[in-house]
């Protein structure tokens, strides 16, 4: 653990900075990255202005996870959908994946979503073959539901849902 002014530091969840996001873009090698990600409407490859447009930042809250370096270590957005909070676009810096970043970064977004947000409930679109995703999802007390009607991709992703309270 690292000191700083006498106390340990531990990860944190906070809004993202205008700095963080030509590092985020940096995460994605390839369209089927991007896809995954971001869905089917989000551009690859992208520059800035299409990355800022596809993000579409001023329908969702959007966090970076920092790690007790201060590291930007997963990034996941939160905004409302179907009667719930929705989480989207999350992933973790593909420097710290599968050391349980992911699981910090869920942890962190529905304590914020219950906390802050005030939301009872929670869930989330992931392709059916992300299954690293999927797994993560389940262990976090997740479970498939009926498609929401109106959501892209019926026959490709789940719908996720889990309490917060």
């Amino acid at each position: 653990h690292d000191l700083a002014q006498g106390r340990v530091m531990s990860w944190s969840l906070v809004r993202i900075e205008a700095e963080d996001i030509a590092e985020l873009m940096t995460w994605f090698a390839d369209a089927r990255a991007v896809n995954y990600w971001g869905g089917p409407s989000f551009r690859f490859p992208f520059d800035r202005e299409s990355f800022d447009k596809d993000c579409r930042w001023g329908d969702f809250s959007s966090y970076c996870l920092r790690s007790p370096d201060r590291e930007f270590a997963a990034f996941g957005q939160m905004g409302s959908r179907y009667g719930r909070a929705h989480l989207a676009r999350l992933v973790v810096n593909p420097d710290m994946r599968g050391r349980g970043v992911g699981r910090k970064l869920l942890e962190s977004l529905i304590f914020v979503a219950h906390a802050e947000q005030k939301y009872r409930e929670i869930g989330l679109l992931v392709y059916k073959d992300n299954t690293a995703a999927y797994q993560c999802y389940l262990a976090l007390g997740f479970e498939v539901q009926d498609y929401p009607d109106g959501a892209l991709l019926p026959g490709e992703c789940h719908y996720l849902t889990r309490s917060v309270d």
